[in-house]
């Protein structure tokens, strides 16, 4: 552990409410700077320390952000672009390439993967956990796979869970309001013994439909979710956690799917997507020495998709096996290495209603494996100073074989309150399920000719090469900036190449349309994030975004495939301001601007929205508060739509909602 200006802080539990605050955060602006991260490094450091673009979402910003659900909490991230596709959907991601399925970033929580094998991305209607109960989550921007692994390309999102033992005591929260219907959760924490904690949780909500000009957009959505954890953090050197969550999440969705059977060749379909899932994570660390330590993590992940008109259904079982050793060979030189091992067990089910023409095949069943071992060195080249970082990860998968991803990063602190860094980093996205096994039908245009997309079993990995450059400032006591600019240059990016038209057995005219490695980008841009302490009681934070994207057709790409630039704004800006009206009443508005889309049909236009929230402690541990979602608009669209299955667009409506907070 570190001591001294560069000691790691851990993000404060937000004070009970109704006690009095000298400011109106928990933790000082020299404080953020250091608080505890492990993302970077796979060992404790701070975010002054860094040499990546990183930002970590503390308790106390999550308590303020009005926030009910995961991703929105990334809208006050630099660099992360989040769109709301419907009342159920997301597309987040950093640095560009953003979509529902982004196959680019990775998400995990308490080490378990969340990222989805079968589509490359991440359900977020199936992502939730009781917000209060978030120890911080860390927010990389750029390549992590030299640590994390395949697909870590554009980001690494990790969502850290706070102990049993720092969640003693009961937690009720229950509102509602004209969006968000119906909500409501609790916790309860105790002892099982001197040394032994335990944390049980549950919550459910309810969500109206967004809104579409095309009729009801049927994206209504409703779920329940509970889970219990178990700490014992001192057994003498070891430590020992065990833990799990359960799941059910409902989504409505409403798309046009093609038939064969007559004309127009095609249906309007109109179902719930239904997910079901749990997992079982157990972790064991020891520590040998005060510079050397290990830890071994096993978890069990079942998670289980279907649509309730069997257009498809799928189901996940993950094993998943990690090992990792942290040590202090010589004086300047910190080591950290370890392995893995995972198995998917892959299970999936096209249309049956039409022989899988609109999905298919019908039924696919595959084991996947990845052996993984990772090595990063971290040498103090001048103490307090200077620090060089080498390390990689190599990879093995049943798609592409070996994968072998680096990364070299240099930190210098010139002083206690400036830090600048510079990182070149390789990192691959392995193609999924969906790109090496299944088609997908879209609907005839013109007349009765459908595109068919094929997979390709040769398909090789997305290779990134990237170079970032970051400066962290702190002039003064009140004000600190976050900067980082990079260049990414994408390789064997994934598209798709027209073959020749056929007829089938049923008359049905196919425009084969086959995935190649057969496109290059390149990305530049930057962000920068800044925090005023304008006065005790009076917090701004404001970030800007900008993005510039190019991609270039390889041999037999028609025109059109690059229409990908524009489905991810150029520029974004947030400001945030956190004002304590008095010691009862907090006031909080935050405010954003997003650009256009013009790689959708039809284009997205750009937006303005503002969120408020006023608070009220009405007692030391009641907390009641009401908040105003996109107040300055009736409704707008943050995202297009798929042109294969074409969905209606959906508005995000203007929304007011109002929350008790009961501590025990």
């Amino acid at each position: 552990m570190l001591s001294g200006p560069l000691a790691v802080v851990r993000a404060a539990e937000p004070a009970p409410a109704g006690t009095a605050r000298a400011t109106v955060a928990d933790l000082s602006l020299e404080d953020l700077g250091r608080v505890k991260v492990t993302t970077v490094s796979r060992q404790d450091s701070t975010v002054q320390q860094s040499a990546a673009a990183i930002t970590v979402i503390t308790p106390e910003m999550i308590r303020r952000s009005g926030a009910t659900t995961i991703p929105e909490l990334f809208r006050m991230v630099p660099g992360m672009d989040v769109a709301r596709i419907d009342a159920n959907k997301w597309a987040v991601s950093s640095r560009g390439f953003n979509d529902r399925f982004v196959g680019k970033q990775l998400v995990q929580i308490d080490g378990r993967t969340l990222y989805n094998p079968i589509n490359a991305g991440v359900y977020w209607d199936s992502v939730d956990y009781t917000l209060e109960d978030i120890e911080r989550i860390e927010v990389i921007r750029g390549p992590g796979a030299s640590l994390w692994g395949a697909n870590g390309v554009n980001g690494v999102i990790n969502i850290i869970t706070k102990s049993a033992k720092d969640t003693q005591g009961g937690l009720l929260t229950g509102g509602g309001g004209t969006e968000e219907q119906a909500f409501g959760g609790f916790r309860y924490g105790g002892k099982l013994g001197e040394n032994s904690f335990f944390r049980v949780y549950g919550k459910g909500f309810t969500r109206d439909e967004g809104f579409s000009s095309d009729g009801s957009p049927n994206d209504g959505w409703h779920s329940t979710r509970g889970g219990f954890r178990m700490d014992w953090p001192a057994l003498g050197p070891n430590a020992l956690t065990l833990q799990g969550d359960f799941f059910r999440s409902v989504a409505g969705r409403r798309d046009t799917r093609p038939i064969t059977n007559a004309p127009p060749f095609q249906f309007i379909n109109i179902e719930d997507e239904v997910t079901t899932g749990g997992n079982v994570v157990g972790r064991w660390s020891r520590e040998l020495s005060a510079d050397s330590r290990w830890s071994l993590q096993a978890y069990w992940d079942r998670f289980e998709r279907h649509s309730t008109q069997k257009l498809f259904a799928f189901d996940i079982n993950t094993f998943d096996l990690d090992f990792q050793h942290q040590l202090l060979p010589l004086e300047r030189w910190k080591l950290v290495y370890g392995a893995g091992y995972r198995l998917n067990k892959l299970g999936f089910a096209g249309s049956a209603a039409d022989n899988g023409f609109a999905i298919g095949p019908p039924s696919t069943q595959r084991d996947t494996q990845i052996f993984s071992l990772f090595v990063n060195n971290e040498i103090t080249l001048v103490p307090d100073r200077l620090v060089l970082t080498l390390g990689s990860r190599f990879e093995h998968n049943d798609f592409t074989g070996l994968e072998v991803q680096p990364t070299a990063r240099l930190l210098w602190m010139p002083s206690r309150r400036q830090s600048v860094w510079f990182a070149v980093s390789r990192a691959v996205k392995t193609p999924s399920l969906l790109e090496n096994d299944i088609q997908i039908g879209s609907l005839p245009a013109p007349g009765p000719v459908f595109n068919r997309f094929l997979p390709n079993q040769g398909l090789g990995s997305e290779e990134l090469l990237s170079f970032e450059l970051g400066y962290r400032f702190q002039p003064v006591d009140k004000l600190s900036f976050d900067t980082a600019v990079f260049y990414n240059d994408y390789r064997n990016l994934n598209t798709v190449v027209a073959g020749a038209r056929y007829t089938n057995s049923t008359g049905t005219v196919i425009q084969p349309l086959t995935r190649f490695n057969r496109m290059t980008g390149d990305s530049q841009g930057g962000e920068i994030g800044a925090t005023w302490q304008i006065a005790d009681s009076w917090r701004l934070r404001g970030a800007y975004t900008l993005l510039k994207l190019h991609l270039h057709r390889g041999a037999g790409v028609a025109p059109g495939a690059e229409i990908i630039e524009g489905q991810s704004p150029q520029q974004q800006v947030f400001l945030q301001s956190l004002w304590n009206l008095s010691r009862t009443w907090e006031f909080d508005l935050s405010g954003r601007y997003v650009d256009g889309l013009p790689g959708f049909t039809p284009t997205v236009a750009n937006y303005v929205s503002l969120d408020a929230r006023l608070a009220w402690r009405a007692r030391k541990n009641l907390e009641v508060e009401i908040v105003g979602q996109n107040l300055l608009e009736n409704r707008h669209a943050e995202m297009g739509t798929s042109p294969l299955v074409r969905s209606p667009r959906v508005e995000l409506q203007r929304g007011v909602y109002g929350k008790v907070t009961w501590r025990f």
